[in-house]
């Protein structure tokens, strides 16, 4: 506002400098004061163009033509009230009174010429486009060049032959700029008579104007007043510089006006505009016949940052995702077109221009990029304006939150999308989510059913691991049951023959779950049956499968195991445990050793010693002289740790009281009795963990059996695994 006060100012200056001059001024004079005067324009033009920034078309309009008619009326007003002349010996105003009434006219002029052009200027630089840019610039830059080749010079001479290819091409130049009207465009139809009707009024009241200032009441004749020696327009006697730069821009409001109003009368929407929208129409066609086919996220990255520099919505576009499944919880450049991918990734800070435009709900624009501190770009790099368009809503609209991430938008030039430019990104980016979801939801199913695969597979290699068949040996029965939770776990147990009358039974649990589990458990297979040709101590074995174990378990991992030798001829049982859940015994109440108990043997899981001394020295075996009707139950904690609907373990006395009320059957009723307590305790056929277990019920060959002390616990001996060492 400022700068329209001093540019008014200058123009009173130079009028009071016109009126008070005593004979012809100097030419050095002569020229400043029309220099200044020009100035005085320019700068009215810059105020004008500042204030407020964009206006809607209607008013870009409507204020022109409202002071048009004022100066309009005030020229004839003017005109004919006044008789004033120019001297043509000095080519100065007959009297003071006709300078006074050429500076209110001037400076009333001059300011409906700034407030045409910067009323218009966001109408015939729609969108933007660096071409209109340059246009508008050399419009401008051609009529003040006009302007100053006749500084200087007396109404009483003609304008210089220069001054002619100046003006024509300032207008050739303004035509350029007449024919912009792509904002019709975008103007809602109720609107349009409104424009026309504005429009037309603009290029009417600006015509008769122009005819007032060339041949009508608004001039004043050189000489006698018949008009033989010249007329010029009461500007000129302010500044002749300032009546070129009035009649510029005077001819450019009619032209522009009388554009418009074509363009409204026929509906000839610019070819620009209709290519746009035609690019728009591609690009979201184009995107969604990617999405029916694309599935993989970096192809319809690609496409998505095509699609608005294809549509001519951006000079540059590049996209940001993240992809928590890979641990990455910040948008990373992934695709670009229009601009280098590495400079993309420089460009902007991604994740700050994600969450404030996911904060904005829509479209985040900085009009003035190179401004703000999440550009990183520098003046040159051709991102003076930037969108940031978010892709998937605050939670995501893939799977688990996985679309996440923002579409980047930029233009060569500030301030350069439109109202319509945002409505069509947002439309864009929006599509753009949801086929970048779709592509998630197709990953996510291609990642299930490779889980899947690999649950099938590990299921598959966990049976095959257990033994199919049960040795049969005189006066032991033999029964085992493995029931899979719904995720493959590390459950192994397996049963070898050690000669005619001899058996080993094995049950342990790998830590861990999923196709590791599974195949650590066949490597437990493999040091099982290897070890148990080679010894029939319990202990022996355990730490042989520590020693060849642990090298290759993985950090964290480690075996709990039980292991027991029956040897049929002797009547013996032998045990170790390696950090594994207490075996269940229980032998006959009718017996005056009867009674139920849980063997606890000491020893360390496999794997938590790799160096094997201490497994060694912590390691116990117990030993029992088998009674007729003793029963063993081995088993993994997924029956002992299984919940109720209350979540109440299922605990180890229970199972130990469960046993013993039915250790009169046989081994085979014993298993099934188990497993549909194991199911009614959970309420659910699909256990939380996996079951398994091994009953081994000692039936005897008819010897007698002399009741054992249990006074301290239960009937067993323990000596140490490797008593000799350490």
């Amino acid at each position: 506002m400022g700068l329209g006060v001093g540019a008014v100012a200058v123009l009173a200056g130079v009028a009071a400098a016109r009126a008070t001059a005593d004979g012809v001024p100097g030419a050095a004079l002569a020229v400043g004061l029309d220099l200044a005067t020009v100035a005085a324009a320019v700068g009215l033009y810059v105020a004008l163009a500042g204030l407020g920034g964009r206006t809607g078309p209607l008013r870009s309009l409507a204020l022109p033509l409202g002071l048009a008619l004022g100066v309009l009326g005030l020229t004839v007003a003017v005109g004919g009230s006044h008789d004033g002349l120019i001297d043509p010996k000095t080519g100065l105003a007959d009297r003071p009174l006709t300078v006074v009434w050429a500076a209110v006219l001037g400076t009333a002029e001059a300011g409906l010429a700034a407030t045409v052009l910067a009323s218009l200027r966001p109408l015939a630089l729609h969108r933007r486009r660096r071409s209109a840019l340059a246009t508008w610039a050399v419009f401008l830059a051609l009529a003040v060049a006009a302007a100053l080749t006749v500084a200087g010079h007396p109404l009483n001479r003609y304008a210089p032959a220069v001054m002619a290819p100046f003006a024509a091409a300032a207008v050739l130049a303004g035509v350029v700029l007449v024919v912009r009207q792509g904002w019709i465009g975008d103007l809602p139809s109720r609107q349009r008579w409104a424009a026309g009707a504005l429009a037309l009024g603009l290029s009417t009241v600006l015509g008769v104007l122009l005819y007032v200032q060339i041949d009508g009441p608004g001039v004043l004749p050189v000489g006698d007043g018949t008009g033989e020696g010249g007329v010029y327009p009461y500007t000129a006697v302010l500044s002749r510089s300032l009546s070129v730069l009035v009649l510029i821009g005077t001819v450019f409001g009619g032209l522009y006006g009388l554009a418009t109003t074509l363009s409204l009368l026929f509906g000839l929407s610019s070819a620009t505009l209709q290519d746009q929208r035609a690019g728009e129409r591609r690009a979201l066609r184009s995107l969604a016949d990617l999405s029916g086919r694309l599935l993989d996220r970096a192809d319809l990255a690609a496409a998505v940052a095509r699609g608005p520099v294809e549509a001519g919505l951006g000079d540059a576009a590049w996209v940001a995702l993240t992809d928590p499944a890979r641990g990455q919880i910040r948008p990373v450049v992934v695709a670009a077109e229009g601009i280098p991918l590495e400079a993309a990734g420089r460009a902007a800070d991604a994740d700050a221009l994600y969450r404030a435009a996911t904060e904005a709900n829509g479209p985040l624009v900085l009009a003035h990029a190179e401004a703000d501190h999440r550009v990183r770009a520098r003046p040159g790099d051709g991102i003076a304006s930037l969108v940031a368009l978010p892709l998937g809503g605050p939670e995501g609209d893939g799977p688990g939150g996985l679309t996440r991430g923002v579409l980047l938008v930029a233009r060569t030039t500030a301030d350069a999308f439109e109202p319509d430019d945002l409505a069509a990104l947002d439309t864009f980016a929006g599509q753009a989510a949801l086929s970048l979801s779709h592509a998630d939801l197709f990953a996510d199913a291609l990642e299930r059913e490779r889980l899947a695969r690999e649950l099938v597979l590990a299921r598959e290699v966990q049976q095959r691991l257990l033994p199919q068949s049960l040795p049969q040996i005189d006066g032991i029965e033999l029964a085992a049951a493995e029931r899979p939770a719904k995720e493959v776990g590390g459950d192994y147990y397996d049963v070898v023959r050690l000669g005619d009358d001899c058996v080993g039974v094995m049950v342990a649990d790998v830590s861990g779950k999923g196709t590791p589990a599974a195949f650590y458990m066949a490597e437990m297979k493999g040091v099982f049956q290897a070890g148990s040709r080679l010894t029939r101590s319990p202990g022996e074995l355990l730490a042989g499968a520590n020693d060849a174990l642990s090298p290759s378990l993985g950090r964290g991992v480690f075996v709990s195991a039980v292991y027991a030798v029956v040897d049929a001829d002797a009547g013996t049982l032998a045990l170790a445990r390696a950090g594994h859940p207490p075996a269940v015994l229980v032998r006959d109440r009718a017996r005056a050793d009867g009674g139920r108990w849980l063997l606890r043997g000491d020893g360390l899981a496999i794997g938590l010693d790799r160096r094997g001394e201490t497994f060694r020295q912590t390691l116990v075996e117990q030993c029992l002289r088998l009674a007729p009707g003793d029963t063993l139950v081995l088993y993994t904690d997924g029956l002992t740790e299984a919940r109720d609907v209350e979540g109440h373990e299922y605990g180890y006395d229970r199972l130990a009281a469960f046993v013993e009320r039915h250790a009169h059957v046989g081994a085979l009723d014993l298993r099934d009795l188990l497993l549909a307590e194991a199911r009614a305790w959970a309420g659910s056929d699909e256990p939380d963990d996996d079951t398994t277990f091994v009953v081994l019920r000692w039936t005897g060959r008819g010897e007698a059996v002399p009741a054992a002390d249990v006074s301290a616990g239960p009937p067993v001996t323990e000596r140490p695994a490797f008593a000799g060492d350490g």
